[in-house]
């Protein structure tokens, strides 16, 4: 079952349920509108996120820093692999200031196969772990939306959280980048 379903499956399945509460079925279907208002609102902000992903990528691009950090990894030696890690740390600090692991992955992501072929490496050496890390440097951010719920369940604030979750995640993308230079490498 893909999510999809699941959303509309669950969100029938609550329908049925509040319609047994209330026994009225209009109230029930007034009341289905704060769902869709609720998934509205975030999805505007991801898509307003990933926006900005992506003008900042390629406003990158456009004032030659793609370039720059390029011919500074061959100039210095770091080859591939050093340019693979400062895309990583990229997108893992892009990951934590916008809270979303999809912006700054989809915003730099199509930056990869250009990179690639100018360091002569394969494009999955560098996209593999940048993706990972995204997803593993987004549970560091206070401002994810699982960290603002889950603190919010807890009675907490979201930086009280965030210290919980940084170190395993920090070790989570420590030994992604170091599997990735392990098997791929």
């Amino acid at each position: 079952m893909n999510i999809i379903m699941a959303m509309l499956m669950g969100t029938a399945i609550g329908m049925i349920a509040q319609f047994f509460r209330t026994r009225d079925l209009k109230e029930t279907f007034s009341e289905i509108q704060i769902f869709f208002d609720g998934m509205g609102k975030q999805l505007a902000n991801v898509i307003t996120i990933v926006i900005a992903g992506e003008f900042f990528a390629k406003g990158l691009t456009s004032t030659g820093s793609i370039d720059a950090m390029i011919q500074g990894a061959q100039t210095t030696g770091f080859g591939a692999s050093g340019l693979t890690l400062v895309m990583i740390a990229i997108i893992a600090v892009c990951a934590i200031l916008m809270g979303s692991g999809n912006a700054p992955f989809f915003a730099f992501a199509n930056l990869v196969p250009a990179i690639a072929a100018k360091t002569g490496v394969a494009a999955s050496f560098m996209i593999l772990p940048m993706h990972l890390i995204a997803s593993s440097a987004r549970a560091i951010s206070p401002i994810t939306g699982v960290i603002i719920v889950a603190s919010g369940m807890a009675g907490i604030s979201p930086f009280d959280l965030v210290k919980r979750t940084a170190i395993p995640m920090a070790v989570s993308c420590i030994l992604i980048v170091v599997a990735n230079f392990v098997i791929f490498g």
